[in-house]
């Protein structure tokens, strides 16, 4: 084997996709859980790559370099990062981790940073005004550090990312360091990835690790019982409602007037906020301490906290001039659907219509949980599809039919009603055709995605666009 130093004068780039070689490219053969890239080596050759980095033994051809390592999709970051020079060292990065709020925080803080950033996340990869399609919550480390060379070539200053914990196992964050690090919450998800919330929680306190040990860095809610185990550990500035060094406590709820204090400094402000829920309160906590980490006056971020807007796909309203509410939101997991369905309660809306169902082949043990918080807080509960994937419909509906009681499921009980649409389309028609004057409709589960995945395949579909579809239908019936 030879020892990995790649010329940067010698190659042109580095790619992991066979299709995007050019000439005297380096291609990066992964293996993957569906795809190896040991099987597009010769078609990467023929596209003009000069350098293979592989991870299995191979039959070299002449005229092209090879370099045998082991564990490569662990090590890519690094081995990019020299190859490009290190580019995230230009930058304060800004890393969030925790099950729910990541998205809607990394678009809070990007407004309080006048939008002049690069953001990585669940809906999109976003490097100043150019936005990339989002695979994957983390990309892999190479895409990563490409973000950062064309982040240091727009004169951005930040990079604010989420950072699921599958991309802290894989280690496709190895290669950075982190200004600030923030946690929202942990609550049970990607249980078919981790075996436990102990070796979740352990997964997620990587990256306080990485972080470069500033003394105010960490941005933690206490609120959280498992945000209390890293604050005790690493410390920073705690946030909560109604604890911690950063506080936001209601002075009138329903106004959505709150009052937000910094202890450290006896900072507090009362500001009527455009985003309404507790959870979402958490989420603006989080943003204005990054904020303050990064050396942001309290004075500036307050000015801007009353034109917050949040992030598509979350608790997002369809308006289509109707007499009830129509809202999308993202909620996927029993704490963000219970999160959701008791802010719309808070509401007193006349009545309440759940629209959700489950993904496939992941998390079957929060279907039954899922259900019966629907179950409470709803009048009328669709069970349909989600992104089934690979798995049989009928199996996941099951599952979620088994967190409802007895009554419900056998139309016992009066003041609540069930019903199954497996096709999410025709789901989505039957809760408007349902609703009424001062009603509410909650579509969950999908958000901001525009897609279905059946099988292995994406079809388009999106829950805003099939919900302002069939209100304006609707309203030209009426």
């Amino acid at each position: 084997m030879k020892n990995l130093k790649l010329d940067k004068n010698k190659y042109k780039k580095m790619e992991y996709d066979s299709r995007l070689i050019e000439e005297g490219d380096i291609f990066v053969a992964l293996e993957g859980k569906d795809m190896d890239g040991h099987d597009y080596i010769e078609k990467a050759i023929k596209n003009g790559a000069k350098c293979i980095l592989h991870s299995k033994e191979l039959e070299e051809k002449e005229g092209i370099e090879y370099f045998l390592v082991s564990d490569l999709r662990k090590k890519l970051g690094i081995i990019a990062s020299e190859f490009y020079d290190w580019p995230q060292n230009k930058l304060n990065i800004i890393g969030i981790t925790g099950t729910n709020g990541k998205t809607t925080t990394t678009y809070l803080l990007e407004e309080l940073l006048d939008g002049k950033v690069s953001r990585i996340g669940t809906i999109e990869y976003k490097i100043g005004d150019e936005i990339i399609e989002a695979p994957n919550t983390t990309p892999e480390s190479l895409d990563i550090i490409k973000m950062c060379v064309k982040s240091i070539k727009k004169g951005i200053k930040y990079l604010i990312m989420e950072v699921s914990s599958h991309a802290l196992v894989l280690g496709r964050v190895d290669m950075l360091e982190f200004d600030v690090v923030m946690f929202s919450n942990l609550t049970p998800e990607h249980l078919d990835f981790h075996k436990n919330m102990e070796e979740y929680f352990l997964a997620k306190r990587e990256l306080f690790l990485k972080e470069k040990k500033k003394k105010n860095g960490f941005v933690i809610n206490i609120d959280d019982s498992y945000g209390v185990k890293y604050f005790q550990e690493f410390k920073g500035i705690s946030y909560g409602i109604d604890s911690g060094l950063l506080m936001a406590k209601y002075i009138d709820e329903s106004k959505n007037l709150v009052e937000f204090i910094y202890e450290n400094t006896e900072k507090r402000s009362e500001i009527k906020v455009s985003l309404l829920g507790r959870y979402n309160l958490y989420n603006i906590l989080a943003s204005i301490g990054a904020a303050l980490v990064l050396g942001y006056e309290w004075e500036t971020i307050m000015r801007k906290i009353p034109f917050l807007k949040g992030a598509p796909g979350r608790f997002e309203i369809i308006d289509c001039g109707q007499n009830f509410t129509a809202i999308v939101d993202y909620a996927h997991t029993e704490d963000a659907l219970e999160n959701l369905l008791k802010t719309v309660k808070e509401m007193k809306y006349k009545k309440i219509i759940t629209v959700f169902g489950c993904g496939g082949d992941r998390d079957t043990e929060k279907r039954s949980k899922m259900a019966r918080i629907a179950e409470e807080y709803s009048d009328i509960i669709i069970v349909t599809t989600d992104n089934p994937r690979t798995e049989p419909v009928e199996n996941i509906i099951n599952d979620i039919l088994k967190g409802y009681s007895k009554d419900l499921l056998e139309n016992k009980n009066i003041l609540k009603k069930l019903i199954i649409q497996i096709d999410r389309e025709e789901a989505i028609i039957k809760a408007v055709q349902l609703s009424e004057k001062n009603s509410i409709i909650v579509v969950a589960g999908k958000g901001h995605e525009t897609y279905q995945i059946i099988n292995r395949e994406k079809y388009h579909f999106d829950d805003r666009e099939y919900l302002r579809r069939e209100i304006l239908k609707n309203r030209e019936k009426n």
